[in-house]
């Protein structure tokens, strides 16, 4: 048998190519899958993932808008490519759908065959998550039920979407999984090199995330306020664009800290603000796993967030870091401040947290769990 016909067809679809935590997971599933074992194709819309995955040696990437779940025209090219996808090397080899996301999810439903094997990764929804119109939630939790279904496997990014999952919409509670995100890893301890002259201008403290109401930025900003009265040097810069940037400014105005707080907007080469950084928060309402936050550990930066969704999973609050209630400026500017007060504890908890990384969160071995899910599926 040629290696070819050996090859189990694997197809990441995903309805988003933004800079956020589920296309940056699609992409190290890219990465890492083995290219000896899997034929490996992405189908997404225009974008920084779409851009990113065509610059990776044999993956196939093909365009879908997604532009909402009613848009025919974009089941029909789904369908398409999903075609073109099953005659490539061996067309009668076995072929895994992964779609990541309700509205991908919904899609894929729709599209995949009786003996395709179809897996569902739940990024967005936990007990904290809501969307503002109820409706909306109520219509979304009713198609999220119609997914899992239909999915032969669902894959939840944390513990914390599992118990929302077996809870709330799956009655076969025996097809959901834990393979949390991952990062990659480097075999050496990250040393913070910061730019000539850093040292001098203050302390300096960092997010980043979409600007929506969810992920909190509002309560860091508004922590800042109780913090520059202590340490008045302090500074904070926030990464991320979204509907919120107005509202944010406007608080940012209010609390007189223009001087103090940047809004940077997306930036493609986010490491070389954070690597200046002397704390990463993430102060977020819901939050289904964090990825950002193994990417702050994995860059050696001590990190304060807040005890919700997947977060607790990831840090073990005094050890890894610091974790606070959401909502909470006052709580959230003590735990900065106590921080930023004792380098020593900031060394010792990203020291600590880079250990843990490596042993819980590493691409090398989140990878074989995928794939051992994959090949037990076509078997």
């Amino acid at each position: 048998m040629r290696d070819t016909e050996k090859k189990i067809k694997v197809i990441e679809v995903i309805a988003d190519s933004a800079l956020g935590g589920g296309p940056r997971h699609v992409l190290g599933i890219l990465k890492h899958l083995d290219k000896e074992k899997f034929d490996v194709f992405l189908i997404a819309p225009r974008g920084w993932l779409a851009t990113a995955a065509a610059k990776i040696k044999n993956i196939g990437v093909r365009i879908v808008e997604f532009k909402n779940k009613f848009d025919l025209g974009s089941l029909i090219k789904l369908k398409k490519n999903i075609a073109e996808f099953r005659t490539h090397s061996n067309p009668f080899g076995p072929i895994v759908i992964h779609a990541h996301g309700p509205r991908a999810g919904y899609f894929c439903r729709m599209a995949v065959r009786p003996k395709e094997l179809f897996i569902y990764t739940e990024h967005l929804w936990n007990s904290d998550f809501h969307l503002k119109n109820p409706l909306n939630s109520i219509l979304q939790l009713r198609g999220l039920r119609s997914i899992c279904n239909k999915a032969d496997l669902i894959i939840a990014v944390s513990n914390s979407v599992k118990k929302f999952l077996t809870a709330k919409i799956v009655s076969d509670k025996d097809k959901v999984v834990v393979i949390p995100n991952a990062v990659e890893i480097s075999d050496v301890e990250p040393k913070i090199i910061r730019r000539p002259g850093r040292d001098k201008a203050g302390l300096l403290i960092g997010t980043i995330g979409a600007l929506l109401r969810q992920k909190g930025q509002i309560y860091l900003v508004r922590a800042m306020q109780r913090i520059v009265q202590s340490l008045p040097k302090t500074k904070l810069e926030i990464i991320g664009t979204g509907p919120d940037k107005e509202l944010l400014q406007k608080e940012i105005n209010r609390l007189g800290l223009e001087a103090k707080i940047q809004l940077l907007g997306e930036q493609k080469n986010v490491k070389k603000f954070v690597k200046d950084w002397d704390l990463f928060v993430l102060p977020s309402l819901s939050e289904t796993f964090g990825l950002v936050v193994l990417e702050a550990m994995e860059t050696g930066i001590p990190v304060v967030a807040t005890s919700v969704g997947g977060l607790p999973e990831i840090i073990k609050n005094g050890q890894t870091g610091v974790l606070v209630p959401p909502a909470d400026p006052e709580h959230l500017s003590k735990a900065i401040l106590w921080l930023l007060a004792q380098k020593c504890d900031r060394e010792r908890l990203a020291k600590s947290a880079y250990l843990a990384l490596k042993k819980n969160f590493d691409w090398s071995k989140i990878i074989i769990e995928l794939e051992e899910k994959y090949q037990k599926l076509a078997q």
